[in-house]
């Protein structure tokens, strides 16, 4: 069962550098024809994060031992993003996944565990960029 003493807890750290080729991709990817996603500059679409997701997470394969869920009643429960700003193409995004929170409730299929991720992206001058949390749930046994 997941502590709440791993709030905070740091998973990995890393960089992803965006192009302009990998953002129209994704727009292709999701049908989007917005032109905003496109050309020489384009403007990645509002759920471009999740291509480099995993490697905001890498590294946390210990944590999530740790943290004591059942990966064979795992669940991805909820995706958010919250922007400060655009992703643009030609920039490299620091990233840093953590724990966000660890909670539990208990109902008529058993208890529960939640642990809310969270992904902080930085650009070059440290401004946060974005931040992404999800939600995984874990049925406990």
């Amino acid at each position: 069962m997941p502590s709440k003493e791993m709030i905070g807890r740091v998973l990995s750290t890393g960089s992803a550098t965006v192009t302009a080729e990998h953002i129209t991709a994704f727009a292709a990817a999701l049908e989007d024809p917005n032109p905003l996603y496109r050309g020489a500059e384009p403007i990645a679409p509002p759920t471009y994060p999740i291509a480099f997701m995993t490697q905001a997470m890498a590294g946390g394969m210990d944590t999530f031992l740790e943290l004591g869920l059942n990966f064979m009643t795992l669940v991805h429960g909820e995706q958010e993003f919250e922007y400060r700003r655009p992703i643009r193409s030609g920039e490299t995004l620091s990233l840093t996944g953590r724990i966000a929170d660890v909670y539990e409730k208990t109902g008529g299929s058993g208890t529960l565990d939640f642990v809310v991720m969270e992904t902080e992206a930085t650009d070059a001058k440290g401004q946060v960029v974005f931040f992404s949390r999800n939600t995984l749930i874990s049925r406990r046994m």
